[in-house]
């Protein structure tokens, strides 16, 4: 019986050590295939470089550098590889440049890459920086409670990404001041070998910026989302942004809501502008001298591109302020044509439709926003001064027939654009007269 047993705790410790030596070999091809996707689907401007990989049975070390522009960041990976599982751990290397720098102001102890890979291929990254404080020249940083992950499949075609921040403190030698409050970002990707489609949200509490020991700006509960869809040979985008307040130049804006789509795009001449692009990039790295063949290529793309259809809507538009309400809604279309190849485009092919309404104490607010962004110093002028100045504005402009009143305090504008021709509020635009 002790026979049997020592053999099979023998064949056990041997099938255990044969299965971490694989799990060494296929961890090895895993990262090189690895950095090689990357390669493939990161721009023309960003390279990276396995220099080193030291393959051993129970842990492994590798180096790597990344290439920007004509600047390197050299990080080292410990890799420990068991049958139940592979960790990475990424760090800075210590005798690079970057890292003599950042040593200076961070402990590079604190700034570890965590990533977890499974056998497939797949990967899961974790960086955590809990608290970061430090003063340098008489700035100020405090950060607490970083955090970003990302997720990607072993062909890098498919990933997630997370981005949390509880606060944000950032302060200038002129005592001006930046505070950001709960970021989350969060975003999904795939096909970025091809067009990168993606989906995500970006939310923020709070922000605000403080100058001359006075709140100049405060953003509040910002959620922004966006969106891309490919869609039988058509490429298309959404981006919405909500926001319950934001205070501005001394004016409260509140409620705000803005959503654009834009869609028609033709996917075969988008790969061709990308394509063109990292071109471009790669002979801007080299420093080529003569990249201007690259660039006119590029504009006749564009130009094609725009003359195959291209849609922009503005779907929504509102806010409100301490007295009214903004609201509005839109599109601009360039029509589809095939003969348009040497012009950007003809104004026949354009077609727009734009409707505003805006109540009288929101045009006094605007305006009043309007005059105090331009001021200089911080110095604003009277409100009320103001106020009788945006009353008078608004009168020429009903005058004018660019405004409509409707119920006293309400004003409108109806703007369409269709062949080549313009109409305000229902009446034709005058075409504008030749000048010699």
């Amino acid at each position: 019986m002790k026979k049997i047993l020592s053999v099979l705790m023998v064949l056990i410790i041997m099938v255990l050590f044969t299965l971490t030596w694989y799990c060494s070999y296929i961890t090895e091809q895993h990262f090189a295939a690895q950095v090689t996707a990357i390669n493939q689907v990161s721009p023309e401007l960003i390279k990276v470089e396995l220099k080193t990989y030291q393959r051993k049975l129970f842990a492994s070390a590798a180096e790597t550098i990344i290439r920007i522009g004509g600047e390197e960041v050299r990080f080292n990976h410990q890799i420990r590889h068991f049958i139940w599982g592979v960790k990475m751990i990424t760090t800075l290397a210590p005798d690079s440049a970057l890292a003599k720098d950042i040593a200076t102001r961070i402990p590079l102890e604190q700034l570890l890459l965590t990533t977890d890979f499974s056998f497939l291929g797949g990967s899961k990254s974790r960086f955590i920086l809990p608290q970061l404080e430090f003063q340098d020249d008489g700035h100020s940083l405090e950060i607490t409670g970083f955090s970003a992950g990302w997720d990607l499949n072993a062909d890098l075609t498919m990933g997630n990404f997370v981005c949390l921040l509880d606060s944000l403190q950032l302060q200038q030698t002129d005592q001006s001041e930046l505070k950001l409050a709960n970021l989350r970002i969060s975003s999904r990707m795939t096909d970025l070998q091809d067009i990168p489609l993606c989906n995500g949200t970006l939310q923020l509490e709070k922000l605000q910026l403080v100058g001359r020991e006075k709140l100049a700006i405060d953003f509040q509960n910002i959620q922004y989302q966006w969106q891309t869809n490919l869609t039988q040979g058509l490429f298309s985008g959404t981006a919405e942004l909500n926001f319950d307040q934001l205070l501005l130049a001394e004016e409260t804006l509140s409620d705000g809501r803005l959503k654009l789509t834009l869609s028609g795009i033709d996917a075969g001449l988008l790969r061709a502008i990308q394509q063109s692009s990292e071109q471009l990039q790669q002979q801007t790295i080299n420093q080529q001298s003569s990249p201007l063949e690259l660039q006119l290529q590029l504009l006749k793309l564009y130009t094609e591109m725009l003359n195959s259809g291209v849609t922009l809507t503005l779907k929504e538009l509102s806010l409100r302020t301490d007295n009214g309400k903004l609201r509005g809604n839109g599109d601009l279309s360039l029509l589809k044509d095939s003969a348009a190849e040497s012009s950007l485009f003809s104004l026949e092919n354009i077609t727009a439709n734009f409707h505003l309404e805006i109540d009288r104490g929101a045009f006094v607010t605007g305006y009043r926003l309007f005059n105090n962004l331009q001021s200089t110093g911080g110095k604003h002028q009277n409100p009320a001064v103001l106020a009788e100045q945006a009353e008078q504005i608004a009168g020429g402009l009903v005058q004018k027939g660019i405004f409509t009143r409707q119920n006293g305090d309400k004003f409108h504008i109806d703007f369409s654009w269709v062949e080549g021709q313009g109409k305000l509020n229902g009446e034709a635009l005058a075409p504008a007269p030749l000048r010699h």
